[in-house]
């Protein structure tokens, strides 16, 4: 397992990040969020009782499952987490981190990850987001969390020279059913550059 990042404090009450004792300026959701369309935010904001307890749900059962802790309960999601947790990638592969967090203290940002894995059959190291949906439809058509997943490849590559990430990886739990997509962690970290780039342009003060 990986030792955590000393000095870097998420302070999930008011979702902000602390390294060595200072405030950190922004996160990697919020900079991947800046220009989100007014229309769009509000519907996201109009269901988020939906989605955010299961989505907490979800990572909180397989961050349990990963560190081999008790699994929580389900409650109203035993249909999303059935098949997330029985997923042959979580099965099959060495468990190297779980919800771990990452800053880059040039950018004033920080950010967290839901797991780093080794396969047992291939070796590859996979850098992993997990993302829920509503439906089977939806977990087929979930673009993949390129932007976000090069933030954490960066990131972790700073702190960690040695690791050398095979693959990034979104995992979609739908009912009924967990999708795997895969992306190539330099098309992704391209992607979360020029997201920077785009926030950074935007910013007045920067």
């Amino acid at each position: 397992m990986l030792e955590p990042i000393a000095d870097l404090v998420f302070h999930e009450d008011i979702h902000r990040y602390a390294y060595k004792g200072n405030w950190l300026a922004r996160s990697v959701t919020q900079v991947l969020s800046h220009d989100m369309p007014s229309a769009t935010r509000a519907r996201i904001d109009a269901t988020r009782h939906e989605w955010e307890p299961r989505g907490n749900t979800c990572h909180a059962a397989l961050e349990a499952a990963l560190l081999g802790h008790t699994a929580p309960d389900p409650g109203d999601y035993d249909e999303w987490i059935t098949p997330l947790l029985a997923h042959p990638l979580f099965k099959d592969s060495e468990v190297l981190a779980v919800e771990y967090r990452l800053v880059d203290q040039r950018k004033s940002l920080a950010g967290s990850f839901d797991c780093l894995l080794r396969s047992a059959k291939t070796k590859k190291t996979l850098l992993c987001d997990l993302k829920t949906v509503s439906s089977k439809p939806a977990a087929a058509s979930r673009k993949p969390a390129d932007a976000q997943l090069g933030a954490y490849a960066a990131m972790l590559i700073d702190h960690h020279p040695t690791i050398t990430i095979d693959a990034c990886l979104t995992v979609v739990a739908g009912p009924g059913i967990t999708t795997v997509k895969t992306s190539d962690p330099s098309a992704c970290i391209s992607q979360w550059l020029d997201a920077w780039d785009n926030y950074a342009l935007l910013q007045p003060d920067f």
